[in-house]
């Protein structure tokens, strides 16, 4: 397995204290302009009270060929 110290060194390089989200029921295009707008490769994904249900990358986005 991975070591707390390893763990936590990843966890510092991927994750960051203002996570960009995007409702559910947003469409692919409006995912992609947040995404470029702020310069990020995924979003949260939250549902309409702003509770996590997933994530949203922009390899998600070219497979469902919305870019």
């Amino acid at each position: 397995g991975v070591s707390s110290a390893a763990s936590d060194v990843y966890k510092r390089q991927v994750m960051h204290r203002g996570p960009r989200t995007l409702r559910a029921d947003a469409l692919g295009v409006e995912a992609a302009e947040l995404m470029e707008q702020h310069r990020i490769t995924s979003v949260l994904v939250v549902d309409a009270a702003g509770l996590l249900i997933g994530a949203l990358s922009i390899n998600d986005l070219m497979r469902a060929k919305v870019i």
